[in-house]
């Protein structure tokens, strides 16, 4: 027996489940034999182990495909029914929940709250310390002035944004279950007993992996808003050992300080880029109830506080009941908003008008500047005199001055096209904005405007009447500005961004609605041609004198990049090169203007998969990733304050928060690397080597580029494209077709980054990271061993692929291209005895031969493996590293061999699907829809849109009861009381119930990889 199913038998061993424990209480196949799930995945991963030693001697042999032939015989023989492959999912999917718990373990570090409370006092004691003799201050010599302290504290360093992009692989009670198991303490922070470990077993087992059914808009934002209290619990956690630490340092002061180091923002339910299903209504529903459950926190703690204090201390009671009767009121006055906000039907009721009036009538009550409840703690904190109520006065004044009003700042967004929509008759806008004809007079005409723009007033009359989106938009910023929070700062993000034109047109319609002083625009830079044009596009908005007094009164200049799209288009390591290059670029800008004095911000938004920039090292390496040392060594030479942005993407970027002890940890690693002050690794190699640098990206991203524009790798996206994932975000990005053709013909680029990357996951082989680097290196080898082994940043880098690397197996994507292959099937058929499964395999072949799938397909699997067997070849022979990062951390055998046998199983599953519609009866067309037609879906694993036509067209009916008596007997039945049982029993539904193993399979390798696209 193979070394590595030893030491899977064995770490199962002192828990080994009851065969019946893997059979999912949701069953998705008729029911069958209970089977030993454990010893049938042992017998097939040695089977596959096999398998791959003959390929040694066979090397044209594919050991997927074999493995899935051989599963294929056993389904035939019976000794395998459906049910037994759907226990066997179920076990490989729960052997997988366990893996990634583990990694999950692994990734965030250091977990136990104590020891992290230990790690930050000494962040915050390094603050006080001098960097140089000129800090030091006047009383002793190992302590800065109590104002740099007060300095560092209060400077927005660092900034966590929550996105709702589609990850959602999990429901919420699994994936609460995984976050638990993977900290070893439950939702409370309180340590996972043993009885508590069997029910998160228990539940993993029985339940379906999947993500929520009702996985809408208001799901998203209620499970983002989950995120988002733990993240602040754990920076007041944070900031309570701050005003710790600064109370033994500075004893007579450390009440004056208002720490600001993190800032927490949301665009769940105010993204706007490519989404026409979010009302106006909507954002707006969104933004109160950030905001109530925020005043609501505040009211608790202020109770809190009341109950602590003695009745000796009743001036400090008299404003604590003061906070607490203004906090209900505006919490009142918000519940009946979130209500009419928040109903389908607002936009057309006259409710809005009638609410409207109220809000306007009572605005003088209304709670709309966190400043009047941070005067109020301020005299609190004067007249407290409890240490530990002073500190939690100090806490509390500390959310009132960085988070405002609501739980996060409010982060919008919107395209660069609904600007130029919005603006077009203005300005006589008849080509896009960059056009080198007319780009001059389009700048010089919106000049113009913004010399003489004066601001108007809205109501929530003027909104519902508007349909310019951008106008709209801002107009319900201006609302919110009035009515919820005017002292927290509104991110405007306008996507697709290439030209100063855009943000001036925004900074227009700031001005004209009277946001401009609250609103800060940041375009957003992640095509090919926005990274290289983005500081020019900077550059020429600074020097637009409305645009350069504007960010000098807002005191920083903010942008966005994008990893995601990036990495689809120029692959992920040219990528994230390129950003960095933008960003040390801009600090040359802004040192050209004479900016230093404003804070650059700069917002990365990327995931938590290798495809969209997570990198897979450790949660240090995913922040270091973007934030890198030597840019932050850049940035303090040139006297540059900056603020770095991430974003935590969706279900797998909410997984950390889910549970209070991994969000402790994870505001702990953020607060660690931001706060952290020493070597900037400026004298890394990999900057001095910028010629072989960028050729070497070069290579990489013109190999991507020719990937993205080949009609072929269109196809091959297609070909299943997301009939192999479950829906996984509101907003759906599975496309319907209605016939092979079209399905066959959707170009790459019209396919999102986020399914785009999950279809290459689930294919086996996840080009976006990994192709092209393989001819990369091959160009020089030894310049690259060289630079590998001297250069930590290029490790890190490569640190990406070499994980891609280790979750790649092209044999898979191998078998899934070549079970549309008709020779294949013509190959199968003559080696076949039974004379019904032959005549299948042969009709199959016929279907599968004019639309040519596997022979489009196979021409961008050559280039692909091509490139990938120089990759592999060049990182067996990669050097130890000299110092510094080492690489990532390489998937195990294990997992290598649970993702193969995954895969085999699932092309054999795929492969009963199409052996199952060959038996689909003929039917006289109807609804233009043919029996070829239908067939040629289920090729394309549309099984759920398929199997619902069939049951309209082929229905189980019972015959009439008879019940009505007309006076003599019939034995005739005619032909609207035929039921189709047998098609609908034996054919349709184990269709369906196939179908969903395939997507199943999908969870279960997202398990074993760690993230979704």
């Amino acid at each position: 027996m193979a070394e590595s199913t030893k030491v899977a038998q064995a770490e199962r061993q002192p828990t080994a489940p009851s065969p019946a424990d893997y059979a999912p209480e949701q069953a998705a196949c008729s029911p069958g034999t209970r089977i030993d799930a454990p010893a049938l995945a042992d017998e097939l991963t040695g089977e596959l182990e096999r398998l791959s030693r003959e390929r040694e001697r066979d090397p044209i042999s594919n050991p997927v495909l074999r493995l899935a032939h051989e599963i294929s015989e056993r389904v035939k023989g019976g000794r395998l029914d459906y049910a037994a492959l759907e226990q066997l999912v179920q076990y490989l999917t729960v052997e997988g929940f366990r893996s990634r718990a583990a990694r999950l373990r692994r990734y965030l570090g250091e977990l136990d709250p104590a020891a992290n409370e230990t790690r930050l006092r000494e962040v915050f004691r390094t603050l006080a310390r001098p960097r140089t003799p000129a800090e030091a201050g006047n009383d002793r010599a190992d302590l800065v002035r109590f104002e740099l302290f007060k300095q560092r504290v209060e400077h927005e360093s660092f900034g966590i944004v929550i996105t709702a992009h589609p990850t959602f692989n999990l429901s919420t009670p699994l994936m609460r279950a995984l976050a638990d198991l993977a900290t070893g303490f439950d939702g409370t922070g309180r340590p996972l007993g043993a009885a508590e470990r069997d029910r998160i077993e228990d539940l993993a087992r029985r339940s379906e992996h999947r993500p929520d059914a009702d996985i809408s808009l208001a799901r998203e934002h209620a499970l983002s808003m989950e995120a988002i209290a733990n993240i602040l619990a754990g920076l007041r956690r944070a900031y309570d050992l701050l005003f710790q630490v600064a109370a033994e340092l500075y004893p007579r002061r450390w009440t004056e300080l208002k720490p600001r180091i993190v800032t927490v923002a949301s665009w769940v339910g105010y993204d706007l880029d490519g989404r026409s299903d979010i009302r106006w209504t909507d954002t707006l529903s969104k933004r109160l109830l950030i905001q109530e459950r925020q005043l609501e926190h505040y009211m608790e703690e202020v109770r809190a506080l009341r109950a602590k204090t003695g009745r000796r201390s009743q001036d400090l009671r008299e404003i604590l009941d003061l906070m607490e009767s203004r906090l209900a009121l505006a919490l009142s006055q918000i519940s009946e908003e979130v209500a009419v906000f928040g109903t389908a039907e607002s936009e057309r009721s006259g409710a809005v008008s009638a609410l409207s009036r109220r809000m306007f009538e009572n605005r003088a009550l209304r709670l709309s500047d966190s400043g009047l409840l941070i005067g109020m703690t301020d005299r609190a904190i004067e007249r407290a005199r409890d240490p530990e109520v002073v500190r939690r006065l100090c806490v509390l004044r500390a959310e009132l001055a960085n988070h405002g009003l609501g739980m996060a700042h409010t982060h919008v967004r919107i395209n660069a096209t609904q600007v130029h929509n919005a603006i077009r008759k203005t300005v006589g806008l008849v080509t896009p904005p960059n056009d080198p004809r007319y780009r001059v007079s389009y700048l010089e005409k919106l000049d113009a405007l913004l010399d003489r723009v004066e601001p108007v007033s809205v109501n929530f009359g003027s909104v519902l009447r508007e349909r310019t989106t951008v106008k709209r938009l801002f107009m319900v910023i201006a609302q919110m500005l009035k009515y919820s929070d005017r002292t927290a700062p509104i991110r405007f993000l306008i996507a697709e961004c290439e030209s100063a034109f855009t943000a001036l047109t925004a900074l227009y319609y700031a001005r004209m609605f009277g946001v401009d002083d609250k609103v800060d625009i940041s375009p957003l830079f992640e095509t090919e041609k926005a990274l290289e044009a983005g500081s020019r596009v900077v550059d020429q908005l600074l020097e637009n004198r409305h645009y350069r007094a504007y960010v000098r009164r807002r005191g920083r200049i903010c942008i966005q990049t994008g990893y995601s799209d990036a990495g689809r288009y120029l692959g992920q390591t040219p990528a994230s090169a390129s950003i960095e290059r933008l960003r040390l670029r801009l600090v040359r800008v802004m040192a050209k203007h004479g900016l230093t004095d404003v804070q650059l911000m700069i917002f990365d938004t990327h995931g938590e998969s290798i495809g969209r920039g997570g990198h897979p090292a450790g949660f240090e390496q995913r922040l270091a990733y973007v934030d890198t040392p030597a840019s932050r060594g850049f940035m303090d030479e040139q006297g540059v304050a900056f603020k770095q942005e991430v974003s935590f993407q969706g279900g797998d970027g909410y997984l950390y928060f889910v549970n209070p002890v991994s969000a402790f940890a994870v505001v702990s690693r953020i607060l660690e690397h931001t706060l952290r002050h020493g070597d900037n690794s400026g004298d890394d190699p990999f900057y001095d080597e910028a010629p072989y640098i960028r050729e070497f990206f070069t290579t990489v991203k013109e190999f991507q580029v020719r990937l993205m524009e080949d009609p072929n790798y269109g196809v091959l996206l297609s070909a299943f494209g997301a009939n192999l994932l479950f829906q996984s975000g509101s907003r759906a990005f599975r496309r319907e077709h209605e016939d092979a053709t079209e399905h066959e013909a959707a170009p790459a680029s019209q396919i999102r980054a986020i399914p785009h990357n999950a279809i290459l996951q689930q294919l086996g082989l996840l080009a976006n990271s990994v192709g092209g680097v393989g001819a990369a290196i091959d160009k020089d080898p030894e310049k690259f061993r060289g630079l590998y082994r001297r250069s930590a940043r290029l490790r890190q880098l490569i640190g990406i692929v070499e994980y891609g690397e280790a979750v790649s197996c092209p044999d898979a994507m191998k078998a899934y291209i070549d079970t549309l292959d008709p020779g294949f099937w013509i190959v199968r058929a003559a080696a076949e005895k039974d004379p019904e499964r032959r005549r299948d395999m042969l009709a199959l072949a016929g279907y599968l031969d004019q639309p040519a799938l596997h022979e489009r397909q196979s021409r961008i699997f050559r280039r692909l493996y091509q490139d990938f067997t120089m990759l592999r070849a060049a990182l067996e022979t990669r050097p130890a590293p000299e110092g510094g990062f080492g690489g990532a951390p390489m998937a195990d055998e294990r997992t290598r061999l649970a993702l193969v046998l995954l895969h085999a199983i699932r092309v054999a599953i795929i492969h009963e699907i199409y052996l199952l519609a060959m038996r689909i009866p003929e039917f006289a067309s109807r609804q233009n829809i043919t029996v070829r037609q239908l067939v040629m879906r289920l090729v394309h694993l549309d099984a759920p849109s398929v199997i619902r036509l069939l049951e309209e067209i082929f229905p189980m009916t019972e015959a009439s009861s008879g019940d009505e008596d007309f006076g003599e007997p019939a034995t005739y039945r005619g032909d609207d009381a035929q039921s189709y049982t047998f098609e609908n029993e034996r054919i349709f539904r184990p269709i369906l119930g196939l179908s969903i193993l395939v997507r199943r399979i999908s969870t279960a390798v997202i398990h074993r990889i760690g993230f979704l696209g």
